[in-house]
């Protein structure tokens, strides 16, 4: 049994002479992302050896399928210089022009001077395009693509081809190309702590008498406060953590996991953060309840804002605390969940809210004691930069308002954090699937029959927003996961 180094006593009391959480989490060193490469490339077409089909339905709808052509492609960057494979699918739309789709292969390698003889120096890209020809023959299409093997192994492509007007498949109007180059999607995962060892790099802090020990590899967070009357969150709670922090870039989520073994009787709730020393975000899980909130340190201990509180029936043993924010311009949407660990992590609760530059809705302490049966004060939302650097923090909070209650208890386990570009994909029951899309970005499911592959698609493209789709369980589709669609 250990017991952590900083076991502090506090005081209630409101004023500057309270530290600031720049004395509990400490930024970690962070490595430099790997930068986007633009690029250009002209391409043109040297070979048709499949002109493809023209079919006509029973309704009038006009399709072409089939057809496979190549191309020569020169990049400002050699890593797009190679051959291209295009297939080419299409229906044709009232006014003439034309909706067209398919893979695209792209061998990377070099061209002799007289543009004939192709060399593959290795890797290939795997790409997909949709788009629209004109009725003048005019070409806009979107590319996304996944590099495999040599320089280019997991390295993401996105780009735009545009072809002027002319006769298809014309081997002297050229191709344009231009693009990004990408590097591989964020998908990193640290336990911070399992607890079957000595603390290590913990800070935590709080009001009143706690200390925070491991037996059995688990971690207790004992808080206590006797003759504390509760009159803000600041009264009667502690939390700590390990002083790693992430910072997520636009488009990525940082996430932080912990398993809650136990929450005693006495206890108000368990006390979940994401923040750094400049702020954070919180779930407070209840017995009977759960809480969002943003705890700024713009000002010393406070504002704190509430912005949702939900009446909810959850165990308070073997369920998962999850806490995620995501940076999407300049805002950050920040998502809370409990899933229940005893059944393959299925979501008991989600509820979230959009953190802006602004300062936003938040309850009002009055709406807060209406809603919870609490007497807190609560701060209204301050303008400021959202949050986007933060670690796992976890603690205990009590409602004590005569100053009577005995020791709350929380008992955690499995302290986790994450960041990733590419969003989960949840199976449920019934294989519907699931998966939060950003809004520039598309997806499409494809499925296997082993986690190997190989992988092919089973829809189209969706729509960006919150996806799902019902797929029929076969033994050729057993394993699914998400590929970037134009």
């Amino acid at each position: 049994m250990k017991l952590l180094l900083h076991q502090l006593a506090g005081r209630r009391a409101f004023g500057s002479a309270r530290p600031t959480l720049a004395t509990i989490l400490l930024l970690a060193a962070l490595p430099v992302a790997a930068a986007d490469t633009p690029y250009t490339a002209t391409g043109w077409v040297i070979g048709v050896p499949v002109p493809g089909i023209w079919c006509t339905n029973a309704l009038g709808q006009v399709g072409f399928r089939g057809n496979a052509h190549l191309a020569r492609v020169v990049g400002s960057d050699e890593r797009l210089t190679g051959r291209r494979t295009i297939f080419v699918d299409g229906a044709a739309q009232a006014d003439g022009s034309s909706i067209i789709y398919g893979p695209v292969y792209h061998e990377v390698g070099t061209w002799d001077a007289a543009g004939t003889n192709f060399t593959p120096t290795g890797g290939m890209w795997e790409n997909s395009y949709r788009g629209t020809m004109g009725t003048d023959g005019s070409l806009q299409l979107h590319i996304v693509g996944t590099g495999s093997g040599g320089t280019i192994d997991g390295l993401r492509l996105d780009e735009t081809l545009t072809r002027v007007a002319g006769p298809p498949l014309d081997p002297t109007i050229p191709y344009q190309y231009t693009g990004t180059i990408k590097p591989p999607p964020v998908n990193t995962n640290l336990v911070l702590d399992d607890f079957s060892g000595p603390a290590v790099g913990w800070q935590i802090y709080g009001a009143g008498s706690y200390s925070y020990t491991r037996p059995n590899a688990v971690l207790v967070v004992n808080g206590y406060w006797p003759g504390v009357i509760t009159r803000a969150l600041i009264d009667s709670y502690t939390f700590g953590g390990p002083s790693t922090l992430w910072t997520v870039a636009d488009g990525q989520t940082l996430e932080t996991r912990v398993d809650l073994v136990n929450l005693n009787a006495r206890a108000t709730a368990a006390f979940f953060v994401l923040g750094n020393a400049g702020g954070l975000y919180a779930i407070l899980k209840g017995h009977d309840f759960v809480s969002l909130h943003k705890w700024s340190t713009s000002l010393p201990w406070g504002p704190i804002t509430m912005f949702r509180f939900q009446k909810v029936q959850i165990p308070d043993s073997n369920v998962v605390l999850a806490l995620a924010l995501k940076k999407t311009g300049a805002n950050v949407e920040v998502t809370a969940r409990v899933l229940d660990k005893s059944n393959t992590n299925s979501v008991l609760y989600v509820d979230g809210f959009t953190d802006t530059p602004n300062a936003d809705p938040a309850l009002t302490s009055a709406e807060f004691l209406n809603l919870s049966g609490m007497q807190l004060s609560l701060s209204p939302d301050l303008p400021g930069a959202p949050l986007t650097t933060a670690g796992g923090v976890v603690g205990v909070f009590q409602y004590n308002p005569d100053g009577q209650q005995p020791a709350a208890i929380a008992i955690y386990d499995n302290l986790q954090l994450s960041k990733y570009e590419i969003p989960p994909l949840g199976i449920q029951r019934a294989m519907r699937l699931t998966w939060p899309a950003p809004a520039a970005v598309n997806w499409a499911v494809v499925g296997a029959p082993t986690v190997q592959g190989p992988y092919t698609p089973v829809q189209d493209p969706v729509l960006p927003g919150l996806q799902q789709m019902t797929v029929p369980a076969s033994e050729l589709m057993q394993f699914f996961r998400l590929r970037q669609a134009p």
